[in-house]
């Protein structure tokens, strides 16, 4: 084989699309909710996650937002990749994948007591103090119209995630001892609904009566009353993945560069994970 027949080859693999240098491939921790909601928010407006710049709606959640997020700092930390979700029944259990380093990363923002050695912890995507939670409890429950909420809490039996150990922790601190706990956040409304717990500590969502249903079971929050976590919530990369390094500069880079510009904290206030509509609320813990 001459020569010119070589370079006609390499050029030809060059200019044709199969043969062009693709973008990396990774592995991102979630679960079937979260991805179901990201998969049917991206169809509804425009198909790309890089085009989007409002971030408001009430179908909006911080699991949704904060994958939003995750995506467009990546790419402007210019890192090209292709992401595969990996669905997980909970966060905890996509966590451990994470620090197993069978998956690259996660899909959404964790609370800063939740890393280790194990993982590279970003900046902060949400500060500590802004992530705060209602106190909900069925729509018929006799806690809504008890003041002082506190004081009215002390007797009544608390409903959580079996993974959310910032909130576990929160509540043993406030003296509970009787904690129940779900396995799936959808187990929470079945729970509550049967009567197995009085109120449950619930993200605010981005909808004016701040109610949350599901499968026909409606939770409201006490009014005037929420929950401030102290801790941070930053981006979870696996420092065992042999991406993981890579992927963790990348996404620093990017995240300082939506901070910079004002994305991450105008997706924050839309999304209504900075909830306007709670910012005069008493704070009962801490």
């Amino acid at each position: 084989m001459n020569k010119i027949t070589i370079f006609s080859i390499i050029l030809i693999m060059l200019l044709t699309p199969t043969f062009a240098i693709s973008s990396e491939h990774i592995l991102v921790a979630t679960n079937t909710r979260t991805i179901n909601s990201y998969e049917n928010y991206i169809k509804k407006n425009g198909g790309d996650p890089l085009l989007i710049s409002d971030y408001g709606g009430p179908e909006m959640s911080r699991s949704l937002v904060s994958l939003l997020i995750l995506i467009q700092a990546l790419h402007a930390g210019e890192f090209d990749c292709e992401m595969e979700f990996k669905c997980y029944p909970n966060s905890g259990r996509a966590m451990t994948e994470v620090k197993k380093g069978k998956v690259t990363l996660l899909a959404e923002d964790m609370c800063k007591s939740d890393f280790d050695e194990s993982v590279y912890m970003t900046t902060p995507l949400i500060q500590a103090g802004d992530f705060q939670k209602g106190i909900y409890v069925k729509k018929d429950s006799c806690l809504l119209d008890m003041c002082p909420p506190f004081e009215s809490l002390k007797k009544q039996i608390p409903l959580i995630g079996n993974t959310w150990a910032a909130d576990s922790k929160l509540l043993k601190k406030m003296g509970f001892t009787h904690i129940e706990t779900a396995p799936k956040y959808e187990l929470i409304y079945k729970m509550m609904g049967k009567g197995r717990a009085d109120f449950s500590l619930i993200e605010f969502p981005n909808r004016d009566n701040l109610s949350r249903t599901v499968e026909n079971i409606e939770l409201r929050p006490i009014p005037n009353a929420k929950i401030v976590f102290a801790d941070s919530r930053n981006f979870m990369i696996s420092k065992k993945h042999h991406q993981g390094k890579c992927v963790y500069k990348s996404l620093e880079k990017g995240l300082r560069i939506l901070r910079e510009n004002g994305t991450i904290d105008r997706a924050l206030r839309q999304s209504g994970v900075i909830n306007e509509r709670t910012k005069d609320w008493a704070v009962v813990y801490p």
